[in-house]
């Protein structure tokens, strides 16, 4: 069936509708898009910069998965970092927005207050918490020292270093993760809750059988967007692993894959293996995004 033309209205509208686009698709093609194949490309190759290289097939890709690589203990902290940090920040984020949703005194002011962190600078953020976890003077420790906790070394310790920045990293993004989910909380409407009060559920069954369920969808775009940003962590790291010979000493047990292609790529110009590792981060988060995806019949509900 042969379509009808389309008027000149309607192509005026399509116009003002591509435009109105324009300016978002090519920032994505510029800045995502075409670095993503480039990056790509360089993995095939050898050499110290953008312009001399040589293609070296899959050297760059068996060289980083080969046993003892730096990758795999990248990898494993990734790993510890973006689970670890999205389940607690997903826990204090529903926490929280639960809270905040309620009928309480100066709950706007409460709510910029937590959202502040989100749009703080890194650099800004990762400098307040070398101090704040500092072992010797740092007001974490003090805090613990007056309930008669001793303080681990947060920036040295093999065992605590990556419990800190994951710290830092739930502090910084809860307060986001807040506000998306408060916006859903404000479209689950009121009669679920007048329902589950006539059956006699009191405030925590509530929460449980109303609230978690029909909160799933935005819960799940939050699960998403954050294990997404988790893999992606750097400038945390980067700001609180600081720098000089202690840094260098204790830098295996924060590097991330982030940090690692950092490293790789602009430390040491080697643009093979830096987006050799790349390539398999982006990997790796697309089949975990699959993965989700393919769970999610399990646990979301839409009305």
């Amino acid at each position: 069936m042969r379509r009808a033309p389309l008027s000149a209205r309607k192509k005026a509208e399509y116009r003002q509708a591509y435009l109105m686009i324009a300016p978002v698709v090519l920032g994505i093609v510029v800045f995502f898009v075409i670095p993503t194949i480039w990056s790509i490309f360089l993995s095939f190759t050898e050499g110290p910069d953008y312009v001399t290289y040589k293609i070296v097939g899959f050297k760059n890709y068996i060289t980083m998965l080969r046993p003892g690589s730096d990758m795999w203990q990248e990898l494993l902290n990734t790993f510890y970092y973006a689970f670890a940090s999205v389940a607690l920040s997903m826990i204090v984020s529903v926490l929280l927005a639960n809270a905040l949703n309620q009928d309480i005194r100066m709950r706007s002011l409460f709510r910029v207050i937590y959202f502040l962190p989100s749009v703080t600078m890194a650099a800004a953020v990762g400098m307040v918490w070398r101090s704040l976890l500092n072992s010797q003077y740092g007001l974490v420790n003090q805090a613990l020292k007056v309930v008669g906790i001793t303080g681990p070394k947060w920036l040295t310790d093999p065992n605590f270093m990556m419990l800190g920045v994951i710290i830092v990293g739930v502090w910084s993004s809860a307060g986001y993760n807040m506000i998306i989910l408060l916006a859903g909380l404000k479209n689950i409407p009121r009669v679920y809750y007048e329902a589950a009060q006539i059956d006699g559920a009191n405030a925590a069954k509530q929460f449980t059988n109303v609230t978690v369920p029909l909160l799933s969808p935005v819960l799940f775009f939050v699960s998403i967007t954050s294990l997404m940003g988790g893999f992606k962590a750097f400038d945390v790291i980067y700001t609180l692993a600081g720098s000089g010979a202690t840094a260098d000493k204790f830098m295996r047990y924060y590097r991330t894959m982030v940090y690692g292609i950092y490293e790789k790529g602009f430390l040491y110009h080697k643009l093979g293996i830096a987006s050799a590792e790349a390539v398999i981060l982006l990997i790796i988060i697309l089949v975990l995004t699959m993965i989700q995806f393919r769970l999610q019949d399990k646990w979301v509900h839409y009305e």
